[in-house]
């Protein structure tokens, strides 16, 4: 989108309180899903936005966050809903026309449905032209529909996986297992524990969507 803007979406799962200061410390904007602004708060930030049904911030981490900005900008949802909180907040970020999306929370939680959902969000087209990535300081998880830069360390896993169809001509430069052309289909297991072979690889995506996780620090060994 060309904006520069990073939103950061804080959602309500498993959270490094040092590694979302850090991403509270560069984004340009912060929306919170429900319980991910008790988080924000903790942290030492302030929500922009809280989207949600409410189910997982009670009314003291709700006071908190209010006192933090006054001027936060409350979206109350039905707890029957047709899109999760990690949606909706999604779809709010989206509204600052950012460049970038961190969404932090993503993973762990009680629920694995929603750790599902959430990781599938990412092959939504309303979002495609915005780069969104999940990540957690250990990980980070994004969709490749053409071409994608890999940052980190020689050793670093690296899983690719089909998702909504098979994804072809797919080709690597950096990584231990190099694709030439290679398609990979949804359902199998040929793209997982690749590995980083130096600090950068890039991957090309011919045709179709693959899912990118970059294990950051972690290795087969």
């Amino acid at each position: 989108m060309g904006s520069g803007l990073t939103v950061l979406v804080v959602l309500n799962g498993d959270i490094d309180s040092a590694f979302l200061a850090q991403q509270l410390a560069t984004a340009d904007r912060v929306v919170a899903a429900d319980g991910g602004a008790a988080a924000v708060t903790a942290a030492g930030g302030v929500s922009d936005a809280i989207v949600g049904d409410g189910d997982s911030l009670d009314e003291s981490e709700f006071t908190k966050a209010q006192a933090a900005n006054p001027d936060v900008e409350i979206r109350r949802f039905p707890t029957a809903k047709d899109a999760t909180d990690a949606e909706l907040a999604l779809r709010a970020a989206l509204e600052a026309n950012p460049e970038r999306i961190v969404v932090v929370g993503a993973f762990g939680g009680a629920r694995l449905d929603h750790e599902l959902a959430t990781v599938m969000l990412l092959a939504n087209q309303r979002w495609r032209d915005c780069d969104v990535v999940l990540a957690d300081g250990c990980r980070d998880v994004r969709l490749v529909t053409d071409r994608a830069q890999i940052l980190g360390r020689a050793g670093d896993l690296v899983t690719l996986l089909a998702v909504g169809g098979p994804a072809e001509n797919i080709r690597s430069s950096g990584l231990a297992y190099e694709l030439h052309g290679r398609s990979l289909e949804v359902g199998t297991s040929l793209g997982v524990s690749n590995e980083l072979t130096g600090s950068t690889a890039t991957l090309d995506v011919g045709s179709g969507m693959v899912l990118l996780v970059h294990e950051h620090g972690s290795s087969r060994n």
